[in-house]
Order: structure tokens, then C-alpha cells, then sequence
């Protein structure tokens, strides 16, 4: 394997949670007096910053934009016995360990999430360090991502995103890295096949790709 150095991102790629960020985005929706919306909506619209995609379906002149985020993280936290790990990722994570690369979460996830769904799966121990945001005051996942990897002697070359958004191919191409993408998440394979980049809807071909 050409790769030493793995970045993961977390929600929809290694955390199966878009039916639930996609669930309790409704029931907001639906407590404001707004039409819901259909998962392909959802997957072929959802955006970084949020903001893009709250501007659509919420009228952001009567709404504060913070308020609607602090109530869909309450009702994201409810939902959240419902998540699950993407079929398949464990088993990648494992290969990759054996393999003695380094893996490395770059998310806009608060870290203190990530860690409390990364131990509650156990899956904790394969990563090297968790790049999620700290406060309210967020670095992008590109100063942050880039600043780990000066700091860590991280080859672009020698380094692989694993994404599967639009932001995290942009996040990739800002870095100097190679991206490969997984449509199994927040974003519809219509969007991710724009990037020009391998997109792949299971884990198992990802694997046999990186392999072969």
C-alpha cells in the first residue's frame, strides 16, 4: 500500500448517523411549521458550513441560526441509540492497524463526541489522535489537518482522505492529498461523483482497492 497516514472523517463515513441527523432535521422542520423534507433531498442538499443548507429550508430572517443548531443537536443526542458504525469500516480500521498506518480523525465533530462514540463501539484504539473541533471558536479541518501534518512529518503522498462529502474532497485538495470518497453518507453519489475522485458505496471495494 503506497499510504502511511489515513485521515478519517467521522459523521457518514466511519458514524452511520445519516438517518438520524436526516430524522431529527424533520422534526425541526416540523416544529417550526415547515414542510419536511425526503432523505434524497436531504443527501443531494446538505452542506459545510450548515448554514448553506439551513438557508434552505428554514427562513433564517425569523430563525436564528444558532438556536436551530443547539435544538437539532438536542434532538440528534435523543436519537443517538439509533446510530450505528457503516458496515464494513471496523473491519478496514483493523486492516489498516495490522498494516502500521497511522489513522487519524479530521472532523468538525466535537472531539469530546467523537471519543464517547469512538469508546462506546470500541473503536477508539485505532486511532492516533482525534482532529474534532474543541469550542465554539472552530479552525477549519484544514488548518487543522494541515498543521497536524507539519507537525508530524505527514507526507502528502504518502497520506489518504477518506471522506464522504463535497467538503471533505475540497478539505483533501486543500491538503495535498489523495481523497477517496464513500457514498454510503451524508451526500448522494450524484454529488460526489463531480470530484473526479474514486467514489466507492461500500467499505469492502475501498479496501480491495487500496489493497490491489
Amino acid at each position: 500500500m503506497k499510504y502511511k497516514n489515513i485521515l478519517w472523517d467521522w459523521n457518514g463515513t466511519i458514524l452511520n448517523d445519516t438517518p438520524v441527523a436526516f430524522k431529527a432535521t424533520n422534526i425541526l422542520l416540523e416544529r417550526f411549521g415547515y414542510p419536511t423534507i425526503t432523505l434524497e433531498y436531504y443527501r443531494d442538499n446538505i452542506d459545510t458550513p450548515i448554514v448553506n443548507f439551513y438557508s434552505k429550508i428554514f427562513d433564517l430572517n425569523k430563525h436564528d441560526m444558532q438556536m436551530l443548531d443547539d435544538e437539532w443537536g438536542v434532538l440528534y443526542n435523543q436519537l443517538s441509540n439509533k446510530i450505528e458504525l457503516h458496515t464494513g469500516v471496523e473491519e478496514m480500521l483493523s486492516t489498516f492497524a495490522d498494516n502500521n498506518l497511522n489513522q487519524i480523525i479530521l472532523s468538525a465533530f466535537k472531539t469530546n463526541e467523537i471519543s464517547k462514540y469512538a469508546r462506546k463501539f470500541s473503536i477508539e484504539h485505532y486511532f492516533e489522535d482525534i482532529l474534532g473541533t474543541q469550542n465554539i471558536v472552530m479552525e477549519s479541518k484544514t488548518v487543522r489537518g494541515r498543521r497536524y501534518m507539519q507537525e508530524h512529518g505527514f507526507a502528502p503522498e504518502q497520506t489518504l482522505y477518506i471522506g464522504d462529502t463535497l467538503h471533505d474532497y475540497d478539505t483533501a485538495s486543500d491538503l495535498g492529498v489523495d481523497c477517496i470518497l464513500f457514498s454510503g453518507g451524508q451526500q448522494s453519489p450524484r454529488l460526489l461523483q463531480q470530484c473526479g475522485v474514486p467514489v466507492y458505496d461500500n467499505f469492502v471495494d475501498i479496501e480491495n482497492q487500496l489493497a490491489g
